[in-house]
Order: structure tokens, then C-alpha cells, then sequence
């Protein structure tokens, strides 16, 4: 049990945060969505393993890194946009993918989401994860209430000026 504490504390301690000055989602100049392009919004509350950053992939493309209570925005254009999101080696979990069926003029907030449970007389942890399609409005509500913004690796392309020059000001 004393084992199992110390695990406990060196995760919680361990924790993968963003900085303590990263914006939050009203500081965080998100684009709008319009005719020619959506809005992602991808957000990772308290996941574990709780001392590793995921990394996600937009089409193949490196969108961003999330540590524990983070978000990241960019643009998708209409269509399937396929989402990967990955652990370093070292945390020896799977990841996840999932493909958005995008249409123009909308947000889609999509959470990766996790839990740690215990199993057997020897209380081996093993974790499962999720990436799931929240709606706009409890989407927008987890991602106030929890997260602070980890820039994007993505261009945001040139339908919104205003967005990139927000974005490249930070």
C-alpha cells in the first residue's frame, strides 16, 4: 500500500501543467469559424499517465503538444480531418484516433479523455483513454474551466489574417 501511496504522490507532483502565464480560452485569440473553414478546439483535462505531454496530429500534420489541463486551437477545412493523438514511448500506452466529418461555420471541441483504474487482488492501474466530439457549449464551458492555451505547430492559413496575427504576437 505504502508503494502505491508514493506512486500516487509522485504522479500528482510529476504532473505535465502548462505554463502558470499561458492564456486562457478568453485570452487566447481563437479564430472563428466561417464558409471555407471550422474551427478545432482539441483540450486535455487531468489524463493519465499524469507526467507526459500527448502529442496530436491534424491529418498528419504536428498540431500540438497538451500537458495536463491544456488546449489548442486551429483551422480544418470541410471534410474527413483525421485526429491522432499520442504518448512518448516511455508512458507505454496506446493512443487514439479518431476522423471528424468537418462542415464549414462550426467549432468542434474534442476532448481527450482518460482515467486510471485498479484491478486484482494486487491492485495492478492500467489506463483507458478516449478522444470524444463534445458539443459547443459544454465543450466551451470544460475548456474556461480547465485548460490554458498551448500554441499550435500548424499555420493557420490565410482566410483569417486577424487570427494569425493574434497567433504570431503571443
Amino acid at each position: 500500500m505504502r508503494y502505491l501511496l508514493g506512486l500516487v504522490i509522485l504522479f500528482v507532483l510529476g504532473c505535465a501543467q502548462p505554463p502558470k502565464s499561458a492564456a486562457t480560452y478568453a485570452n487566447a485569440n481563437v479564430g472563428e469559424p466561417d464558409g471555407d473553414k471550422a474551427v478545432l478546439v482539441l483540450y486535455r483535462k487531468t489524463v493519465p499517465p499524469l507526467i507526459y505531454s500527448v502529442t496530436a496530429k491534424v491529418n498528419g500534420n504536428d498540431f500540438a503538444t497538451l500537458p495536463n489541463d491544456a488546449f489548442s486551437w486551429t483551422f480544418l477545412t470541410p471534410g474527413k480531418n483525421r485526429i491522432d493523438i499520442s504518448w512518448p514511448l516511455l508512458a507505454l500506452t496506446p493512443g487514439k484516433t479518431i476522423t471528424l466529418d468537418v462542415s464549414p461555420g462550426k467549432y468542434y471541441f474534442v476532448e481527450f479523455g482518460g482515467d486510471i483504474h485498479m484491478a486484482g487482488v494486487g491492485a495492478v492501474a492500467y489506463n483507458t483513454h478516449d478522444v470524444s466530439v463534445i458539443s459547443y457549449e459544454a465543450g466551451l464551458a470544460d475548456v474556461r474551466e480547465c485548460c490554458l492555451y498551448m500554441p499550435s505547430k500548424l499555420p493557420l492559413g490565410l482566410n483569417n489574417k486577424r487570427a494569425e496575427s493574434q497567433q504570431s504576437n503571443e
